[in-house]
């Protein structure tokens, strides 16, 4: 399914009206017919059912008063109230704010609150999409008073007060029964509290073209779903053997942080791929030998240093050619000769390399750098190493993350996974939505196990895009059904592990 930025769905609004010749008042007429069979339908067991329309600027009010006539003419009780006096009430909204004059419905202007018993349907036409930043003193009372009701309500476009972009709610956004969208579904809906705020989600047909006819600015907004997972994960082939089913090589881990290296590998192995080799400084091989017994250890003298050095580089290299994929980063830690064996890593070997954690370090202020590398890249930051990577503040990416990664992938030619709420998967101009996943992963180590389920898909021979989507649906799928028997607290990184396989099996059965 499709989704837009709030520039996105400002370039849709043009588009319509520039080339496709519909006009404002036309588009404003549909949106007011698909807002009233909404609301009927919500009103369907109410006995004359009263209904509050609330309109702020521009075209979200119009849409407001376009929807009040429709309703009213289906013999509702419908009230209004504008925000803006009727002298400030212009362009396209102005015409059916007339109508709605005309048909005597009862108007009201002002900031003010009403003195007024609640209403049994709110409809929400405060703020649209354009809205971004802090809410306006005179419009924060009035989402105040829409939430504390208990009206039904059902917002126009987006919640108000919801970022259409980032999902950033400051410091209010009104929390929906209902949000009527047009054209697709805002990026901002999918985002964090977007889902709560906006409740039970419906596209209205309103005559905008559809989306696959026009090139739209910006990368394309997809959620991936259940249904193209089905599509694409089948059960093995019957004549597979351990070789065939994808090796995957692991360097992870030091002193401290064996269990980045144990998760990974884990990952893989409960993920489907037939070997895996994990690379193990000798100080910390017992650990590795006890834990990971499906797998098979590369035995690295450290000097009881517990670390990867450069002298370790080619030993490592001489293992590349065996396998199919590679994690490299989890838990390696920051020291100065393990950064360097990473660089060294990162621009000699030849496999697909999925680079987490402690591996992106080294490439801090400069991950641009990360473009000389020929070969296939996965890398998956979360915001704070995402930050490091491009020396841009944390905040900054999270309020702006469309058009902050819109940039990026101009210049970054490889795939980018970011771990954010949910998480989202970037390559060239294509950007997948994951639809998995709960706050139970926040906890350590869920990372390392993702980083294992992506080498893991790549080694068996999936498209290296779709097998960084497969994962992330998978990795979140499994965690989703933990909720039950953990909770969201409750959830440990290796829980994911045990899970993995039931995660799975149900798109192997055909």
């Amino acid at each position: 399914m499709r989704l837009l930025t709030r520039e996105q769905a400002q370039a849709l609004d043009r588009i319509s009206m520039e080339k496709l010749d519909i006009s404002g008042n036309a588009l404003m007429g549909n949106a007011g017919k698909r807002i009233a069979e909404l609301a009927t339908r919500m009103m369907s067991h109410v006995h004359d059912p009263s209904i509050f329309i609330l309109c702020g600027k521009g075209n979200n009010g119009g849409d407001g008063f376009a929807a009040g006539a429709e309703l009213y003419s289906k013999n509702f009780n419908v009230a209004i109230h504008s925000i803006p006096d009727w002298n400030a009430i212009k362009g396209d909204a102005l015409p059916f704010f007339n109508a709605c004059e005309e048909l005597g419905i009862l108007i009201t202007f002002g900031e003010d609150n009403p003195s007024m018993d609640y209403p049994d349907l709110i409809i929400d036409g405060l703020l649209g999409t354009g809205y971004k930043g802090a809410i306006r003193p005179p419009i924060l009372p009035w989402i105040n008073w829409i939430n504390e009701t208990n009206s039904k309500i059902l917002s126009i476009d987006i919640p108000s007060g919801l970022d259409a972009n980032s999902a950033q709610v400051n410091p209010e956004a009104v929390s929906s029964d209902a949000t009527l969208t047009f054209g697709a579904h805002k990026v901002g809906m999918i985002f964090r509290n977007g889902k709560e705020h906006c409740g039970q989600v419906e596209i209205g047909k309103i005559g905008f073209p559809e989306l696959a006819e026009f090139d739209i600015h910006g990368v394309k907004w997809n959620l991936f779903e259940e249904s193209t997972v089905k599509s694409i994960l089948k059960k093995p082939e019957l004549d597979i053997h351990k070789h065939s089913a994808g090796k995957v090589l692991v360097i992870a881990g030091s002193r401290g942080m064996t269990g980045a290296a144990i998760l990974a590998t884990y990952g893989a192995l409960r993920s489907g791929t037939g070997l895996t080799l994990t690379s193990a400084p000798s100080s910390l091989n017992e650990i590795y030998e006890r834990e990971i017994t499906e797998g098979m250890t590369l035995v690295l003298d450290d000097d009881e240093k517990g670390s990867f050095a450069l002298s370790h580089a080619d030993l490592i290299m001489e293992k590349v050619d065996w396998a199919d994929s590679v994690v490299l980063g989890p838990g390696l830690g920051r020291k100065k000769e393990t950064q360097e064996i990473i660089r060294e890593l990162v621009f000699n070997i030849d496999k697909p390399l999925v680079l987490d954690a402690d591996g992106l370090f080294p490439f801090s202020k400069n991950i641009l750098e990360l473009n000389e590398r020929n070969s296939p890249l996965v890398i998956t930051p979360h915001f704070g190493e995402l930050s490091q990577l491009t020396d841009m503040d944390a905040d900054r990416i999270r309020d702006d993350f469309p058009n902050v990664m819109t940039d990026l992938m101009k210049e970054f030619c490889h795939i980018a996974l970011v771990k954010q709420v949910p998480a989202c998967i970037f390559f060239n101009d294509d950007v997948q939505v994951n639809t998995t996943g709960n706050p139970g992963l926040a906890t350590g180590g869920t990372g390392d196990v993702l980083s294992g389920i992506i080498a893991s898909f790549i080694a068996q021979g999936y498209d290296h895009f779709e097998a960084v989507c497969l994962a992330a649906f998978i990795h979140g799928k499994a965690s989703d059904m933990l909720i039950n028997e953990k909770g969201f607290r409750g959830q440990i990184a290796s829980d994911l592990i045990s899970t993995l396989p039931a995660a799975i099996s149900e798109y192997e059965k055909s």
